[in-house]
């Protein structure tokens, strides 16, 4: 009997390893992916213009179900306290990462407010030499010309593609936000809690 165990045990084991890698080799493409949700957001912005237009609480929800689902934020703010988080407590990495969401989906939010229809182009994927790692170059045509665009993304255990992190115009805004934060620590005094509640992470002019 316990042989029969042991047997099956081992069998699933196996089988789970090379569902795992299944899943992993189906993983979408890179430039597929970037384009599928770019898509998907611009369209439902135009679509539903006019209701959100009424009700700004609506183009909230639009941005946090289009852009939530394929975020990495628990380790994009991991980055984002930097130093900190070595000495932060789970509470405290915990609240960063709510409130760091919260701040940035607002922040998109209320630059996509202003979304007329821009064109963009997804450049063609070039993989590196680690295959759970990417980067997709995109422009987006303004009405101040073309705005670049980098999208640096992870691929998670279960196969998905999830943005990591965002180059806007030639600001790394994961650094950025470091900085920030950083900046704000300071200006609490060190006081982790109270910089957690007051940071507010600003991309800045990204138009130049």
């Amino acid at each position: 009997m316990l042989a029969l165990v042991q047997r099956s045990f081992a069998f699933l084991a196996m089988l789970s390893m090379v569902l795992m890698a299944q899943v992993s080799h189906a993983a979408e493409n890179p430039k597929d992916f970037v384009q599928r949700i770019s898509t998907e957001l611009t369209t439902r912005l135009v679509k539903e213009r006019a209701a959100y237009q009424k009700d700004p609480q609506l183009l909230l929800t639009i941005v946090q179900q289009n852009i939530e689902p394929y975020v990495d934020f628990d380790n994009f703010a991991k980055g984002v306290m930097g130093q900190f988080y070595r000495q932060a407590t789970d509470k405290q990495r915990a609240d960063f990462t709510v409130q760091f969401k919260q701040s940035l989906i607002r922040t998109y939010a209320n630059g996509l407010g202003a979304y007329e229809n821009q064109k963009f182009t997804v450049k063609p994927y070039v993989a590196g030499e680690d295959p759970k790692k990417a980067q997709v170059d995109m422009e987006i045509q303004s009405n101040n010309g073309v705005i670049p665009v980098t999208y640096q993304m992870v691929l998670n255990t279960q196969g998905q593609w999830k943005v990591r992190n965002l180059i806007l115009n030639g600001i790394n805004l994961g650094l950025t936000f470091r900085n920030q934060f950083a900046s704000t620590v300071e200006a609490n005094r060190g006081n982790l809690d109270k910089a957690i509640a007051n940071f507010v992470p600003s991309a800045g002019d990204v138009k130049k």
